[in-house]
């Protein structure tokens, strides 16, 4: 699994900007000094942060690169096209988690190893697609979720 998805997430990120410019495409992307940034002000107001709060800092500490599309407004046909050039990327990628409602699904596909998932993607086929280059220590993630219960 981990080689069958080895060089996609360059082609991933070519894909996407591709699509950037598109009418009804939202992209924000955050590399490593951005999501330090984000990580460093939140441990500075600290003080005032939950042991929920903690954790999910903990979670995402090992997050090279967020980028986020919005593509619900777009053309029919653009979000169909990308949909499917989308899909076609997740083929080297193991489905984590797929949850449907009301006829929209959301798919959660990473790569698991050693008790991380990398290089997460979280999909919606109602337009909302969330891509997170690096890794997750699961470890964490469960902690978490016993916390939110």
């Amino acid at each position: 699994m981990v080689s069958a998805w080895a060089a996609s997430p360059l082609k991933l990120e070519s894909l996407i900007r591709q699509y950037k410019g598109e009418p009804g495409f939202e992209t924000i992307s955050m590399g490593p000094v951005a999501l330090s940034l984000l990580r460093g002000a939140a441990t500075i107001s600290g003080k005032s942060m939950s042991e929920q709060d903690r954790l999910a800092l903990k979670v995402f500490d090992g997050i090279k690169k967020l980028i986020i599309v919005d593509f619900e407004d777009a053309a029919p046909s653009v979000k169909t096209r990308f949909s499917e050039k989308l899909e076609k990327q997740f083929e080297g990628m193991e489905l984590i988690l797929e949850a449907s409602e009301s006829g929209e699904k959301m798919r959660i596909y990473g790569v698991e190893e050693d008790g991380r998932l990398k290089d997460c993607v979280l999909y919606s086929s109602d337009g909302v697609f969330l891509y997170a280059r690096g890794s997750i220590d699961m470890k964490y993630v469960g902690e978490l979720m016993a916390l939110a219960q």
